[in-house]
């Protein structure tokens, strides 16, 4: 959601974004839309119903997968994809024609323009970018939405996460290690340890959004595998942010856990819930 910091000789802290937005990370992004999409079994939650001549924001949309998915199969509707950087969007020609791209800050006011402008807005995956309180966020998210409008914010819930095995013989020390191990570093980024998605619901009726769905649910075992090579990616972008010291030492562990990857033939794997928050504006 913003560009990169320089570093701080300690970790993350002074990376705006903290992972990545070169050709990886975009490979990254659009293997996590299709599980996510997988493992849900939608891309707009079956409490919103999309119909011709709405507008709908996809916000935070990196490489517009989840908007360049939808337009074709709704021509009737008005797209329009908002990120801070676009850097990894596509070239707007191979946009459907009724789809398009702008820059916006979340962090800072909503354009004129933009105010009460869209029937649907979607975010999606701003845990490693909200610091700690998504209030101003959500806050600029609801202004996007005309009266009784609604909103469909997906997150990973860090606090949920686990390590699953396919069988329990299999080692996950590494692996454990590899996915905990950046949160250690809590002290100077708090973003490396969101503790407010499972909160989200109450962020919305604090900010007066009717909330129709707020849904949670594990990955299934059938991705886990692929889920887990998305997290290695991950895991390296975030490397990428950190100080040589502290890379180095990760690194070693990142070697080891691919390793025990190796060992398990692929049988172990990080997993989380996903959860789905959907609230309407009043009128």
């Amino acid at each position: 959601m913003a560009p990169n910091g320089t570093t701080n000789g300690k970790g993350t802290n002074n990376h705006e974004y903290v992972l990545g937005r070169d050709f990886l990370a975009s490979c990254r992004l659009n293997l996590q839309h299709y599980l996510m999409v997988e493992d849900l079994g939608y891309h707009v939650h079956p409490s919103i119903t999309i119909k011709p001549g709405m507008r709908v924001a996809d916000v935070a949309t990196g490489t517009g997968v989840w908007m360049i998915d939808l337009a074709p199969k709704y021509p009737d509707v008005s797209f329009h994809g908002f990120d801070i950087d676009l850097a990894q969007a596509p070239n707007p020609e191979w946009l459907s024609e009724n789809a398009k791209l702008d820059v916006l800050d979340l962090l800072k006011p909503v354009p004129e323009e933009f105010v009460g402008q869209f029937d649907y807005v979607h975010v999606r995956l701003l845990m490693y970018v909200i610091r700690e309180d998504p209030a101003p966020i959500l806050s600029n998210l609801i202004k996007l939405l005309k009266p009784g409008g609604v909103l469909q914010w997906v997150d990973m819930d860090h606090p949920t996460h686990r390590f699953d095995k396919a069988r329990p013989e299999y080692s996950t020390k590494y692996l454990e290690l590899a996915g905990t191990w950046p949160s250690t570093l809590a002290t100077e980024d708090n973003r490396m340890d969101p503790q407010w998605v499972g909160k989200l619901a109450s962020y919305y009726k604090k900010q007066g959004l009717e909330v129709l769905a707020d849904d949670h649910k594990y990955r299934d075992k059938y991705h886990l595998g692929y889920y887990c090579e998305a997290a290695f990616m991950a895991w390296e972008e975030f490397k990428s942010k950190m100080s040589d010291e502290h890379a180095a030492q990760y690194d070693e562990i990142l070697k080891k856990a691919r390793y025990e990857m190796e060992q398990a033939k692929r049988g172990i794997s990080i997993n989380m819930e996903i959860r789905v928050v959907v609230g309407r504006k009043p009128l």
